[in-house]
C-alpha cells in the first residue's frame, strides 16, 4: 500500500466517499467518526503520514483536533475541511499551523493535489531533521576524534623519538626496528584521522582521487578485527582514473555507507570476499563495491534507496537491524552530481553496487594543475 491517511469527519457518507477516492489513488486509509477517535488512532498508529480532519464536529472540533496533533506529532500535516462560510475560521486554523485547507463540497483533485504536497513536504522535513542531527553527531564526533588523536600523538612523538635515540646507540637491536616501525604507522593512522576529519567539514568541492579515497576508507575498517583478519580484499584500481570534482564528505559517507552494507552482508557467510574496482570510459567513471554476501531478493531491488526501508530491519541471528536510511542518505549525497547506481544481486551468493559518475565532473588533464586541492 501507498502513505497512509487518517480521515477525521462526523459524517460517515464523507468518509466513505474520501476513502474511495485515496484507496483508488493507492493511498493506505483509515477512517475516524469524530476527533476524539482520530487521536486515539493516531496514538496507537505511528504509520499515519497525514491528517485529513473537518473543521466543524460535535464534541471536539477540528480546531482541537490540530492542537493536540501539532503538539503531540509535529511532523504530521493536517488539511482542514471547511465550508465555505467558514473560511474566517479556516485562516485561523493555518496560523495555528494547518498545512492548508480545502472547501466543501470537496473537489477531490484538489484534495489529492494538498496531499501530495503534504506527503513531500513531511518527507523533507524527515530528511533536513536527519541531516541535521548527522551534521551534529558528526561535528561533536570530530571533535572528540581530533581530540584524541592530539592527546596521542605527544606520547607517540616521545616514543619514536626515544626509539630513535636507542638506534643510535644500538644500530643492530632488530627490536628497535619493528619498535619505530608499529609507531610510525600509528603516527600515520592518526594523521590520515585528522586529515579525514578535517575535509568531512569542509563542504567546498575540491579534486578528489577516488582510488585514493577508498583505499583511506578501507584503512578506517581495518579497526574491526573481523573487516581485517576475516574478509578477503580484492582491489582492482584503474591506473589512470582521472580526478573528480566534488564535496569531500559526500563521497567519502556514501562509499563508507556501501563497503558497510557490504560487511554486514557477509557478518554470517563463510566465505568473505569484498571486491572494489573502479575504471572509467568516455560517459562514466565507476566504483564498484561487491561482496560475498547473503545478497538481496529480487523483489527488494527497487526499494532499496528508499527512506526508512531496510532488508535489515527485522534482527535476525546476526544481531543487524538496519535504519534504512544508510542507502537513501547516499543516492541523496550523490544525486546533485548526477550519479545513478546499478545494482545486481543474487541471493545466497552476493550483491554489487555500480556507482556511476557522469564524465563531466572528471577533471581534464591540462586542468589538473588549477582544479581545488589535491586529495
Amino acid at each position: 500500500m501507498g502513505h497512509k491517511i487518517l480521515l477525521i469527519d462526523d459524517d460517515a457518507n464523507i468518509l466513505r466517499m474520501l476513502s474511495s477516492v485515496f484507496r483508488f489513488e493507492g493511498y493506505s486509509v483509515i477512517t475516524a467518526e469524530g476527533g476524539r477517535k482520530g487521536l486515539e488512532i493516531l496514538y496507537f498508529d505511528q504509520e499515519i503520514e497525514v491528517v485529513i480532519c473537518d473543521i466543524k464536529m460535535p464534541q471536539m472540533d477540528g480546531e482541537k483536533v490540530l492542537e493536540q496533533i501539532r503538539s503531540r506529532y509535529p511532523l504530521i500535516p493536517v488539511i482542514m475541511l471547511t465550508g465555505f462560510l467558514e473560511l474566517e475560521t479556516a485562516v485561523s486554523v493555518m496560523r495555528q499551523g494547518a498545512f492548508d485547507y480545502v472547501t466543501k463540497p470537496v473537489n477531490n483533485e484538489k484534495l489529492l493535489e494538498v496531499v501530495e504536497k503534504a506527503v513531500r513536504q513531511k518527507e523533507r522535513m524527515i530528511e533536513e531533521l536527519r541531516k541535521k542531527g548527522q551534521e551534529e553527531k558528526m561535528a561533536a564526533l570530530g571533535r572528540l576524534t581530533a581530540g584524541f588523536a592530539h592527546n596521542l600523538n605527544n606520547p607517540l612523538s616521545c616514543i619514536i623519538a626515544y626509539a630513535e635515540f636507542l638506534k643510535t646507540k644500538y644500530p643492530h637491536e632488530e627490536r628497535l626496528d619493528k619498535m619505530l616501525s608499529a609507531a610510525n604507522k600509528m603516527y600515520a593512522i592518526i594523521s590520515a584521522m585528522l586529515d579525514k576529519t578535517r575535509k568531512e567539514h569542509e563542504r567546498k568541492r575540491v579534486r578528489i582521487n577516488l582510488n585514493k579515497m577508498l583505499t583511506d576508507e578501507l584503512e578506517f575498517f581495518e579497526a574491526d578485527l573481523d573487516f581485517k583478519h576475516q574478509v578477503e580484499k580484492f582491489l582492482d584500481l584503474a591506473d589512470d582514473l582521472p580526478d573528480i570534482e566534488a564535496v569531500y564528505s559526500d563521497l567519502s559517507q556514501c562509499f563508507s555507507n556501501l563497503i558497510k552494507n557490504a560487511l554486514d552482508a557477509m557478518k554470517m557467510s563463510p566465505e568473505k570476499k569484498l571486491m572494489i574496482r573502479t575504471g572509467w570510459n568516455e560517459q562514466q567513471l565507476f566504483v564498484e563495491i561487491a561482496d560475498s554476501g547473503c545478497g538481496i531478493k529480487k523483489e527488494d531491488l527497487p526499494k532499496l534507496f528508499e527512506p526508512f526501508y531496510s532488508t535489515k530491519s527485522k534482527q535476525g541471528e546476526d544481531g543487524l537491524k538496519g535504519t534504512g536510511l544508510g542507502l537513501y542518505s547516499s543516492y541523496q549525497l550523490m544525486r546533485p552530481y548526477g550519479v545513478t547506481f546499478d545494482v545486481q544481486s543474487e541471493v545466497g551468493k552476493g550483491t554489487r553496487f555500480r556507482v556511476l559518475f557522469p564524465s563531466a565532473l572528471a577533471i581534464q588533464p591540462e586542468a589538473q594543475t588549477t582544479v581545488g586541492s589535491t586529495v
